[in-house]
């Protein structure tokens, strides 16, 4: 496989804004990511987003990226912004995805998430992009991303292959995610449940979704082996990562 890496600011990494399915009926999504000392990270929408929807963005992000299809613009409605350009069929070949309307309608999905930072008495809200136009003659998909939005795309990154990603299921595709941003080897069960966006009621069956979700990052050489270990009452689990 060729090697297809993409900088991805790293927050939206770390503390995934997407969920793993659609949710019965549709309607509105929110995710809570705590940190400590009572901060949190809270994305919403008017309509689920899901991880799937976010490949589309990190595909588009990887061409725009590699083909310096951008410029930075300035907007009567939103300020500067950077205004990237791809060919709708470049995503397609990315993310095995043969249907121009869904990617482009998971770009607009994506373009109404909000995300709220709450750090101690300060609070903050951005989008990850604001408009999504996809010109259906020219096989153009345009996107307005928040200035500094993009610059943290470049310089508060960290690096996934989007090919790999694109192989995943929706779980593993966080799970990945969120083992990119840490060198640490060990992890708590339970964090790695929530960064995951693992949203089962029963403690068990959420253990097995993450155990499959760990197997299959294992499966497609992304980490080379893991473990589960117990200590003070609480697993852990350790990765092998490949050298």
């Amino acid at each position: 496989m060729e090697n297809k890496n993409v900088n991805i600011y790293r927050r939206l990494l770390k503390y995934p804004p997407f969920a793993v399915s659609r949710g019965k009926g549709g309607g509105s999504m929110i995710i809570k990511h705590k940190l400590k000392n009572g901060k949190e990270i809270i994305a919403t929408a008017p309509e689920y987003v899901t991880v799937e929807d976010a490949e589309k963005l990190y595909a588009l992000c990887y061409i725009a990226q590699n083909k310096k299809s951008y410029s930075i613009i300035s907007t009567e409605k939103f300020g500067k912004m950077a205004e990237i350009t791809v060919f709708v069929w470049d995503i397609r070949k990315l993310t095995n995805c043969h249907s121009d309307s869904f990617i482009n309608q998971a770009l607009n999905r994506i373009a109404l998430i909000k995300i709220q930072y709450n750090f101690a008495k300060k609070s903050s809200t951005t989008h990850i992009i604001y408009t999504a136009n996809f010109d259906e003659d020219t096989g153009e998909i345009n996107v307005l991303m928040d200035l500094n939005m993009f610059k943290n795309f470049a310089e508060k990154s960290l690096t996934i292959n989007i090919e790999k990603y694109a192989l995943l299921r929706p779980v593993a595709k966080n799970l990945y995610g969120f083992i990119a941003t840490n060198s640490s080897n060990i992890f708590k069960e339970n964090t790695l449940i929530e960064r995951s966006v693992i949203q089962a009621k029963r403690k068990n069956k959420a253990q097995d979704i993450l155990g499959k979700a760990i197997t299959e990052l294992k499966n497609n050489n992304i980490i080379k082996n893991f473990k589960i270990e117990k200590k003070d009452g609480q697993r852990f689990i350790k990765i092998e990562r490949q050298s």
